[in-house]
């Protein structure tokens, strides 16, 4: 199907998916931005969902990466099944999208995010969260229902 646009996907030639793009194909100023868009986004979703904090249920390290983030005090703060309130929970998705972890936080059965490939951010709540879905169109992320 080369050269097919398949219904409802996104295809940018131009468009970058990584941390390692910034200088590249993106700037560093423009990175940030969507890196605090993708934050802001948890945040409106645990803001409507009524939560405070979220509970690490899947982790792993790039032990390289931590420490050219300067993480390691950040990261020894963190472990599987801990409690992570929504100031870690910033640090845990900066470093999840700048590639120096990878991780799932959950809140029971009620409410997920975790990032797959490219950047992909995916949230799960078991009720609908309509003000959070229109801050996320609002600031530009695509979406998809």
């Amino acid at each position: 199907m080369m050269g097919q646009e398949i219904p409802g996907s996104y295809k940018n030639q131009d468009e970058w998916t990584s941390y390692a793009d910034i200088g590249s194909n993106v700037s560093e100023e423009e990175y940030l931005t969507t890196e605090e868009n993708y934050i802001n986004a948890i945040i409106s979703f645990m803001n409507e969902m009524n939560l405070d904090k979220m509970y690490l249920n899947a982790l792993k390290l790039n032990s390289d990466e931590v420490e050219k983030q300067n993480a390691s005090r950040v990261m020894a703060k963190v472990w599987l099944g801990k409690r992570v309130s929504k100031q870690e929970i910033k640090e845990v998705v900066k470093l999840t999208l700048r590639e120096a972890i990878w991780c799932k936080l959950s809140y029971k059965k009620e409410f997920f995010i975790h990032f797959g490939y490219d950047n992909y951010m995916y949230i799960g709540a078991k009720k609908d969260c309509p003000e959070a879905r229109v801050k996320v169109e609002m600031s530009g992320l695509l979406w998809k229902n």
